[in-house]
């Protein structure tokens, strides 16, 4: 600064005059500058506050600099620490002295303005304008008389100035000032709320418009040319100088941000580039024309990089700075003002003062200045702190201090707040809605909004209407005697079971939402889905399994599912009903015990008659061989008698080649061979009987399946004969098989058995005694064996048909059997077998039975095997 009072300072006190107002609105409108920057980088609901702030300390902190600062800085001085006099001083005696005054009420505006933007969001308004009135007052003057007491007047210096301290435009006196209380401010008031979390990471508060932010450095930029080029005081050759300066320190700043920030983050981080280039304005101001374009450039480019390692540094402390004025005013203003020592011109050192003297000077100043601002303000603001709160309460921070403070809105703000609130409901209410405006872009978000609350709600009344009905339903389910499982169509997850499921699983209901389907079942549930699909094809109808249910304990029953899509609580589900089929499956055991009982029956009636006639062909041979014998032993008798004379012996003779006695003789031959017949017969039916009756082992054995079926059809010939004859056509080869030949005959005897009974009906029906035809055909190939059983009877209705090998599925009337035999056949040739069992019938031309064996121990007991038939009859007797 140079002194206004000294004759040499001015060849035209107008001139001079001119330019320091022409500037001083300038700096004014760096005000603007600041006003924008701050409101863009706070939250929406804060900007309003900010706002009113950067205009209110420009009206505090002018007032007060005229009451009382202007006095302190530029009075007499009083041991170089401070002025005195000039109190609310009156310029009409001199122009240039009233120009002088605005200029510097500009610079006093600034160094307050730049604590707004730091405890943004956080301070309470009239608190904040205690703080601006005080730094107006205690703070800036105090420091600004250190360095700069010489520019009113020539005379005074104060202790900074007279040891050689420069500071041109105040990267010390205005930036760091205005810095190192930012900085006591936010320690005193602390963070934003939620701003450093426990675990040590910091949250990332979002500007609200860095539109506006970087319009607002715009204008600051702009701004910086009459701060820098004002602080001549004057119109001179420096001017441009010091533009060139200001113009390339900013330009470097803001490029060593975008740098830095890219290489950091992988992208330009916009605040950054924002405050790197005010950060090199900072930078430059304290060295104006004393140092050349290059160095500018190199003090700039430093400044950007110390923006960006500061605000790391502060945020390790947990220091809260909402906008990075301490980075940008306290740590770059501290910077430029050290920096000046190695770059200033040797001719403009201060006189007799090498540059490490100029070095040790301007760090003193540094450190001066931020002892003196940072203790003062801190204090001051702990001693203000007992009478007057300066933190607003954590209630008015989380609603936004444009409200609370200000009662100040914006129709977007209440749009944000409103769905804030809607947020934190746990039932959305109308209410929520906001006043309609029309014809703006706010106002199409607002209306949205309403259609989203107004659907919502609607949603909210459907949900309820369900909750209400899925509870009646859950209150029916809960009540049935069934056992009910509700499980997610597509995921399997299970999502309700009543009281029955839970009772017989053994669940409680708290375990429900970690169970899945295969939990319960042992069938997966992408099977279950595949086996819907298949046999229905997506239809909604209800479809039946039997699988095998599963209890918490492990322990497992035999349960019969019948499954239907529904919709539950507005998800696709599957309804589950379960039965236990404990009691079914032991009365499945009786009913095969009760057809096989009937079976040995009816067995044990046709054998009784199948045997009476050998037997009685067989008693009656030997009541003759008996007399027959009786005759000889008595003639031998006579003979063998020592009485027997010639006489008796004639007579015997005699007796004896009567005609009587020769038939006697030829028919006992005959008796004797029909008696062995018989005797072969009964030892045939009682074979096969032991064939059919033996329980073998649990392991399959080789059996001649021909001989199987032909003994089958021997047992099975009492219920048969008297309707039908066989035709067979049975392989030439004999087919060897590894097989349960009991169970198989069983198979055999039961489909002769229903052939005959067939064969009879249709007989019956036409009052016919004509011999039916049932055809058993054997076919032996690499893949396995194939047996046709056909007969000539009436056919299967169509509904009987297709159901004919369902368990508990009877296919005759109540009195004549169980009707279940197809059934166990089905199971013996399907499941014991792995074989396939499968039945066409035609109402009117009979039934056909194809069962197919797989070819596991196929081998034939002769060296070839062919599938031409070799055995060709009609065979009535077998």
């Amino acid at each position: 600064m140079r002194a206004l009072a000294q004759a040499d300072s001015f060849s035209n006190e107008n001139h001079q005059a001119d330019w320091l107002v022409l500037c001083a609105a300038i700096v004014l409108l760096m005000q603007a500058g600041f006003m924008c920057l701050e409101s863009g980088l706070v939250r929406e609901k804060n900007s309003i506050n900010t706002a009113v702030k950067n205009l209110t300390d420009l009206l505090v902190s002018v007032c007060f600099y005229w009451i009382a600062g202007f006095a302190l800085m530029f009075g007499t001085t009083s041991l170089g620490l401070v002025g005195t006099g000039q109190w609310m001083p009156d310029f009409s005696s001199t122009e240039s002295l009233a120009a002088f005054f605005l200029f510097q009420a500009m610079f006093c505006g600034t160094a307050a303005t730049i604590v707004s933007g730091a405890v943004a969001e956080r301070m309470r308004f009239h608190g904040y304008l205690l703080t601006c009135a005080l730094i107006a007052v205690f703070i800036y003057p105090v420091v600004g008389h250190w360095a700069w007491a010489s520019g009113m007047d020539g005379v005074n210096q104060g202790w900074l100035e007279n040891i050689g301290f420069r500071d041109f435009a105040g990267s010390t006196v205005v930036h760091s000032v205005g810095g190192w209380a930012a900085l006591a401010a936010c320690i005193a008031i602390g963070p934003r709320l939620g701003r450093f979390r426990g675990n040590g990471r910091v949250r990332e508060i979002q500007p609200s418009n860095l539109t506006l932010a970087y319009l607002g450095t715009f204008i600051l930029f702009f701004g910086w040319f009459g701060f820098n080029c004002g602080s001549t005081l004057q119109v001179n050759r420096d001017i441009a100088p010091i533009a060139v300066n200001t113009l390339l320190g900013g330009c470097f700043g803001g490029i060593s941000a975008v740098l830095i920030s890219s290489l950091r983050l992988g992208v330009p981080e916009p605040k950054s580039i924002c405050n790197g280039l005010l950060g090199g304005l900072v930078s430059i101001t304290a060295a104006g024309n004393m140092i050349e374009p290059r160095s500018a450039a190199i003090i700039g480019a430093i400044a950007g990089a110390i923006v960006i390692l500061s605000e790391w540094l502060l945020l390790k402390f947990k220091i809260d700075d909402a906008v990075g004025a301490i980075p940008v005013h306290g740590f770059c203003g501290a910077w430029g003002t050290i920096a000046l020592a190695a770059f200033i011109h040797e001719e403009s050192l201060p006189a007799h003062t090498s540059r490490w003297e100029f070095f040790s000077i301007q760090s003193l100043g540094v450190t001066a200045t931020f002892a003196y601002v940072f203790g003062g303000t801190y204090g001051l603001l702990r001693l203000l702190q007992w009478f007057y709160p300066l933190r607003v309460k954590a209630k008015t921070e989380q609603i936004g201090l444009n409200v609370v403070e200000h009662n100040a809105s914006s129709r977007l703000l209440d749009l944000a707040v409103s769905m804030d609130s809607a947020a934190k409901m746990k039932r959305l209410h109308p209410d929520c809605k906001i006043a309609p405006e029309f014809g703006t872009a706010v106002g199409d978000l607002i209306a949205s909004f309403n259609q989203m609350v107004d659907q919502i709600c609607n949603d909210q009344s459907a949900l309820e209407a369900a909750t209400q009905r899925a509870e009646s339903l859950t209150v029916i389910l809960d009540e049935s005697p069934n056992e009910i499982v509700i499980i997610h169509a597509e995921t399997g997850r299970i999502v309700s079971m009543n009281c029955g499921a839970r009772a017989n699983m053994q669940w409680d209901e708290d375990e429900l939402p970690e169970l899945m389907f295969e939990d319960l079942f042992e069938t997966g549930f992408q099977t279950l889905q595949e086996f819907r699909h298949s046999e229905f094809n997506g239809d909604r109808a209800f479809t039946q399994r039997t699988v095998s249910a599963l209890r918490k304990d492990g322990s497992n029953y035999p349960a019969s599912i019948s499954v239907q899509h529904a919709d539950f609580l507005d998800q696709q589900v599957l309804v589950i009903l379960t039965v236990d089929m404990t009691d079914q499956e032991q009365m499945k055991e009786r009913l095969h015990a009760a057809e096989k009982m009937e079976a040995i029956g009816l067995l044990a009636s046709g054998i009784a008659h199948e045997i009476n006639t050998p037997l009685q062909s067989i008693t009656g041979n030997v009541e003759f061989i008996q007399d027959f014998q009786s005759n000889i032993q008595h003639i031998l008798t006579e003979l063998s008698a020592p009485t027997c004379s010639d006489a008796q012996r004639k007579e015997l003779a005699s007796q004896i080649g009567t005609r009587r006695w020769s038939r006697w003789i030829n028919e006992s031959g005959e008796a004797l061979e029909d008696t062995q017949d018989s005797i072969g017969r009964i030892v045939s039916i009682v074979n096969a009987m032991r064939v059919l009756t033996h329980p073998g082992a649990n392991t399959k054995a080789s059996a001649n399946l021909n001989e199987v079926i032909r003994n089958a059809a021997a047992i099975s010939r009492p219920r048969w004969r008297d309707a039908a004859a066989i035709h067979w056509e049975l392989c030439e080869s004999e087919p060897l098989i590894e097989c349960h030949a009991n169970e198989l005959a069983q198979v055999f005897c039961n489909l002769f058995v229903n052939a005959g009974d067939a064969i009879r009906e249709k007989m019956r029906e036409q009052n016919s005694d004509c011999l039916g035809e049932i055809r058993v055909v054997t076919t032996v190939d690499s893949n396995g064996l194939k047996i046709t059983i056909s007969d000539t009877g009436n056919g299967m209705p169509e509904s009987v048909r297709r159901r004919c090998f369902e368990q508990f599925f009877t296919t005759k009337p109540v009195g004549e059997g169980t009707g279940q035999g197809l059934s166990i056949a089905y199971q013996i040739i399907v499941d014991r077998h792995g074989g396939t069992m499968e039945v066409t019938s035609d109402g009117s031309n009979g039934t056909q039975f194809d069962i197919w064996i797989p070819a596991e121990g196929v081998s034939s007991n002769r060296d070839t095997q062919t599938n031409n038939p070799s055995t060709q009859c009609v065979d009535q007797s077998c």
